[in-house]
């Protein structure tokens, strides 16, 4: 019986990460892909088609910039760590994942969903600006404002930039976009640090 249970508790120990389709696995796909349709890919899959528009795709292989190559890398690595399994074969996703797609849509830089979570309450320092890039060049999407709250969900990308998600006090998303150069010590900005 003994040797029965160990067995047991070593083929559990050894199985793999089960796959997932939740709504971090469908963030880290749409992000993943949306890089993919700005370079021209042509989808295939019934939600790749259900998502992205295959009228500006090309068959021809795609080439991607350095940087969008590193947000691809992200993502896959992020979606194997998950075990990921994004069901392609919908004919959509699921209403979750619709706001992200959204926004996504504002954005020149994509983000990259992280393994971890943390915010900010109650900012207490300067507005900070938020952009649709990891550049200053990029449009202004919005700021975050005294007594807000911004989340940090995605992973930072080079040059200290970080994708924010900014809420009012009654935790109404109002604006989103990356910012440089956050504080390592954010509680000199924050009056409630999450995570």
């Amino acid at each position: 019986m003994i040797r029965h249970l160990s067995y047991l508790l070593l083929m559990l120990a050894a199985a793999p990460v089960a796959a997932q389709d939740t709504l971090f696995c469908q963030e880290l796909w749409l992000s993943r892909n949306t890089v993919m349709d700005r370079a021209g890919q042509c989808f295939r899959s019934a939600l790749g088609q259900a998502v992205f528009d295959n009228s500006d795709c090309v068959d021809t292989e795609i080439r991607l910039n350095p940087l969008d190559a590193e947000i691809v890398r992200l993502a896959q690595e992020a979606e194997a760590r998950a075990g990921c399994a994004v069901d392609i074969e919908a004919n959509r996703l699921s209403l979750g994942a619709l706001p992200f797609h959204a926004r996504l849509m504002a954005l020149f830089t994509v983000p990259v969903g992280a393994d971890s979570e943390h915010g900010c309450s109650g900012h207490l320092g300067a507005p900070i600006t938020l952009y649709a890039g990891i550049s200053t060049n990029m449009t202004v999407l919005g700021r975050v404002e005294a007594g807000q709250t911004f989340t940090l969900s995605h992973g930072p990308l080079r040059g200290g930039w970080e994708y924010q998600e900014v809420f009012d006090t009654q935790g109404t998303p109002v604006a989103h976009g990356w910012a440089q150069n956050l504080p390592a010590d954010m509680a000199t900005i924050c009056a409630l640090i999450a995570g």
